[in-house]
């Protein structure tokens, strides 16, 4: 039996790995995604939605169109950015993915030039059991008047050992190759060293960069996480419902050093999670890179 507890590099929060867990019997069936009857978010429905606020265009018609959340979390303060006029499209297959994550960047600078905000999450849902309400690819960025629970605890971190904890702790997972996915030039994928769900994986620039708003590398950045997604989808399934976040400072707090996380959301919370706050997760994620680089292998050698 595997049983051991981790602590969150970046948070101290604690998880309980244990992959006996992964072998127990499920039933739970996969949620059929409802079709909407006409798709808004579909080229020639722009009708449908609310009057975009800032779009990309392309050379056939718009690429990206961010618009009004028509149910704001907070009102004024809630965009949906459509990723692609493709109604199947997902990260893997955009091909214009380096100027969706430009978007995500120009939003992350509007939103910031607002009076009272202090934190902007930009993050997707992919799949019904992700939280994502319509097929279409789709994102969404959140500006709120005060700084979430996670952030808050890796700054403390951050001031407390007076040192850049991510970037050390990528050195060192770069020093075992136990996690480790994918190094690019710029980049580097990992398992989570304490996941919050199985499989969760990282990208996250090597040197010191606070903010998304300082990243201009993104077509690189683009590559690396299309390659990552494929990669996860053609092991766990085509239709994977994941959440992508991305870990990001205000542009005026430069001790940060910022990453995205991928979520795969292939297990769900169980009644000790709920009370408790602490998660137990399936499958370690030493067992995870194994899995996934001999994914990597075989499609090398086909």
């Amino acid at each position: 039996m595997s049983f051991f507890i981790r602590e969150d590099p970046l948070t101290d929060d604690r998880r309980i790995i244990a992959s006996v867990r992964s072998r127990r019997p499920h039933i739970l069936k996969e949620v059929v995604e409802e079709e909407p009857v006409q798709c808004p978010f579909c080229a020639g429905n722009e009708a449908l939605t609310p009057r975009e606020l800032f779009v990309v265009k392309g050379k056939s018609g718009w690429l990206v169109r961010v618009i009004p959340n028509k149910f704001p979390a907070i009102p004024h303060m809630h965009d949906v950015i459509v990723d692609s006029p493709k109604h199947d499209d997902d990260l893997d297959t955009i091909e214009h993915l380096d100027k969706l994550l430009w978007t995500y960047k120009e939003r992350l600078v509007h939103y910031y030039n607002q009076d009272g905000i202090k934190y902007v999450a930009v993050f997707r849902n992919r799949g019904r059991s992700a939280g994502a309400s319509i097929p279409h690819p789709h994102s969404q960025v959140l500006a709120t008047p005060f700084y979430p629970r996670r952030f808050l605890k890796e700054k403390e971190k951050y001031e407390r050992e007076n040192r850049d904890v991510l970037g050390d702790f990528l050195k060192k997972e770069l020093e075992l190759q136990e996690r480790v996915l994918s190094v690019s030039k710029n980049f580097v994928v990992l398992m989570s060293y304490a996941p919050v769900t199985p499989y969760e994986v990282w990208i996250a620039p090597k040197d010191k960069v606070s903010s998304l708003i300082f990243e201009n590398r993104f077509e690189e950045l683009a590559q690396t996480l299309k390659d990552t997604v494929a990669l996860l989808k053609s092991f766990l399934g085509e239709k994977l419902p994941y959440n992508l976040t991305v870990q990001s400072a205000p542009p005026w707090d430069m001790d940060y050093h910022y990453y995205l996380r991928i979520l795969p959301r292939v297990s769900v919370f169980g009644g000790f999670e709920l009370e408790t706050e602490n998660i137990i997760v399936s499958v370690a994620p030493e067992e995870a890179v194994m899995e996934l680089r001999a994914v990597k292998y075989a499609q090398r050698t086909e």
